[in-house]
């Protein structure tokens, strides 16, 4: 009988290890059941009271990726989504979020100046699908275990109800988790949430992977160094480094180009 092991969320509450929930992310990465399970195997006898889901996680992924690594990078997307953070002035995660809209099937716009009934608003992402317009707010968080509270989703309906002879609807877009209170409200005003904890249709990591909007820091041989070169260059996500090979041997050596291209290929498949 395995032993149990009390583990620390991302939000600092207590909670006993649960194998399933670590068995179906890995799953949900695209690992088979087999590979799932020797990773498990590899990862318990490195538990221990009072670890943290991060440091979990860092050895599932770790253990993952001696076995697959294709679906190593799947499994960290999370953390992946997160070191979009790094990109210059911060728009790196409105632009990673316009492509998975894209890739759903909408034209988007970018950094759009809207104005209202009483004010002009600097709009994040503007999409529209089926002559169907909405506005997009996006909330990026570095950080596990931040929650995106009821501030958020009041401001981003009044600024819908000062321009909603322009729109739709109004959608709130981040990595991050919502708290109660604003997913009642949201609920109740009709506003639209999608993040890492709301119901699949509207899940953020159910998005990215229906779309197969990866972003490139899912790749291992994607460091922090390569980011600023690779974002200055619009390349934000796995399909951009396969579209713009030439510009990945320009910006690196032969070698280290040859590497991201192969992860991006074997990503792909």
């Amino acid at each position: 009988m395995k032993k149990i092991v009390y583990i620390v969320k991302g939000n600092g509450d207590k909670a006993e290890f649960d194998e399933k929930k670590l068995l179906k992310s890995l799953k949900n990465a695209g690992a088979e059941e087999n590979i799932a399970l020797r990773v498990l195997d590899k990862v318990y006898p490195q538990l221990y009271d009072g670890i943290t889901t991060k440091k979990i996680y860092k050895i599932a992924f770790k253990e993952l990726r001696n076995i697959d690594n294709p679906s190593a990078s799947r499994y960290q997307l999370k953390w992946a989504i997160m070191r979009l953070g790094h990109g210059l002035e911060g728009f790196t995660f409105e632009k990673y979020v316009s492509r998975i809209f894209e890739n759903l099937g909408y034209n988007t716009r970018l950094n759009v100046v809207a104005k209202g009934k009483n004010i002009t608003h600097e709009i994040d992402l503007e999409i529209e699908k089926d002559g169907q317009r909405y506005l997009v707010e996006c909330k990026h968080r570095s950080k596990p275990g931040v929650w995106i509270h009821i501030q958020v989703p009041l401001y981003v309906y009044a600024r819908f109800l000062d321009l909603n002879d322009k729109y739709n609807g109004a959608i709130v877009v981040t990595n991050a988790r919502f708290s109660k209170q604003a997913i009642a409200y949201a609920s109740g005003v009709g506003l639209r949430l999608i993040g890492w904890n709301t119901k699949k249709q509207d899940n953020l990591k159910y998005l990215a992977e229906k779309s197969l909007v990866y972003p490139i820091t899912v790749l291992k041989s994607i460091d922090d160094k390569c980011l600023k070169k690779l974002f200055n260059e619009e390349i934000i996500v796995v399909s951009d480094l396969l579209e713009k090979k030439q510009i990945i041997y320009k910006l690196f050596k032969k070698q280290k180009a040859d590497k991201i291209i192969d992860e991006a290929l074997k990503l792909k498949k």
